[in-house]
């Protein structure tokens, strides 16, 4: 109880020195929870798209990309039109359609800008269906009815001012079509950043498949009853020759996209938690210096502690106390900074085209307390040397105002780092 309160006196005490080091703790965390809750929204907001997009059985060619993937050939894999008619003979199928989507598209304005974002999603051509009516709706106008009309998400409309009757181009590796805008279509799901157009479907068979007839998936929906694996076992026998073709449930085409979307949102996270590394080494400097001081402005202190029958033990463990409660303070501030950075990084996306709407704000369990953890355990590690410095400190020497920690030697060395790490941060 005496270390206790000691400890909690000296930290309250040296309140300007921790607030410096709670800081570093602060920022070390922040960065690890902010990464962690963005890429888990970002997450939580593609697996609601895949999962609202997708027909509760796709049947797709057996070569089909995977989502994200663009074929070499600038055209999509396709399958003949015979196929819809024998998905819908098939036991438990309530509606058939055929869909036609391409990636390998670019769309311009009449003045040639580029509809795409710049984040990098990519630009989708395909046919309005039924199925897009799971995440989309149309807000104005009308669904496109021929060659001439051509129907734009409503983000991409807002983003470069377009509206009904504005003439757009699109240009594939099969076509190249210039229509109006018939109609906009909101998601009622989050859009990452996706720009997406939509024609007929004779015109997105001709212009983006560069044939009639052929699809590049289609789209199957149960009866009410009928589970989606066993309309996915019904429809392989209606196909016969199921082995040509990918057949999906709805599940199992929603965690496809997520594992090829995965690696793209892996590298982002570690990218980041680099940072966050970063920040950590940064503040396992400034704790180190921070206790080194504080231990050498305590020596007459700590001295009278020993003399008065106060262990090495005990000295030791009032130092990692403060470093306990300094780790406790800054990563609770931390994990909350953390949340905050993650919204500002979701606006600062927006900013740039990748819309992540707030409602889909994700905070795992394992997030704060990852941050706690983390922010505690590198405090204490870092307060561990000069802590050891203390309980060294002989009781007479320290009240002789020898054997300081603090001397001179060990000022130049970290005089000598500190310009080191300075040079290596402005060279960066």
């Amino acid at each position: 109880m005496t270390v206790w309160k000691t400890s909690v006196r000296n930290f309250l005490a040296h309140k300007g020195r921790m607030a410096l080091s709670a800081v570093a703790v602060l920022l070390s965390v922040a960065f690890v929870c902010g990464t962690l809750v963005f890429t888990d929204t970002m997450n939580t907001t593609f697996d609601k798209l895949f999962a609202a997009t997708s027909a509760d059985v796709t049947v797709s060619p057996k070569a089909a990309e995977a989502a994200g993937d663009m074929p070499e050939s600038g055209r999509p894999e396709s399958l003949p039109a015979s196929v819809l008619a024998e998905v819908e003979k098939a036991d438990g199928v309530k509606d058939a359609e055929g869909g036609v989507s391409s990636m390998s598209v670019t769309v311009v304005d009449r003045n040639d800008e580029n509809m795409g974002s710049e984040t990098g999603a990519p630009t989708i051509a395909g046919n309005w269906t039924r199925n897009e009516l799971r995440s989309m709706e149309i807000a104005s106008g009308h669904a496109p009815r021929g060659p001439t009309e051509v129907m734009v998400d409503a983000d991409t409309a807002e983003k470069h001012h377009l509206k009904i009757g504005d003439e757009l181009r699109t240009i594939a590796a099969t076509g190249d079509i210039t229509a109006k805008i018939s109609g906009i279509a909101a998601f009622t799901v989050t859009n990452p950043g996706a720009a997406v157009v939509f024609f007929d479907t004779a015109t997105a068979q001709r212009t983006l498949l560069g044939a009639p007839d052929v699809f590049t998936h289609v789209n199957v929906t149960a009866r009410p009853g009928v589970d989606d694996t066993r309309l996915k076992e019904n429809v392989a026998a209606a196909l016969g020759d199921a082995g040509a073709y990918k057949l999906r449930t709805q599940k199992e085409a929603a965690d496809a996209d997520k594992d090829s979307m995965g690696s793209f949102l892996d590298v982002m996270k570690y990218a980041m938690l680099g940072f966050a590394g970063i920040a950590f080494l940064v503040g396992v400097f400034l704790i180190v210096n921070t206790f080194s001081m504080l231990v050498a402005q305590r020596t007459r202190e700590i001295g009278l502690m020993r003399a008065i029958g106060s262990s090495r033990k005990q000295v030791n463990r009032s130092v990692l106390v403060e470093a306990v409660l300094l780790g406790v303070v800054g990563s609770a501030l931390g994990v909350a900074a953390g949340i905050g950075l993650a919204v500002g990084l979701m606006k600062a996306m927006g900013a740039v085209g990748m819309e992540l709407s707030t409602n889909d704000l994700t905070v795992a369990w394992t997030t704060p307390v990852t941050g706690l953890v983390l922010g505690i355990v590198v405090t204490v590690l870092a307060a561990y040397i000069p802590a050891r410095r203390a309980g060294k400190v002989s009781p007479m020497a320290a009240l002789r105002d020898a054997g300081t920690p603090a001397d001179a030697k060990s000022g130049r060395v970290r005089a000598a780092l500190g310009l080191v790490l300075t040079g290596a941060g402005a060279a960066g």
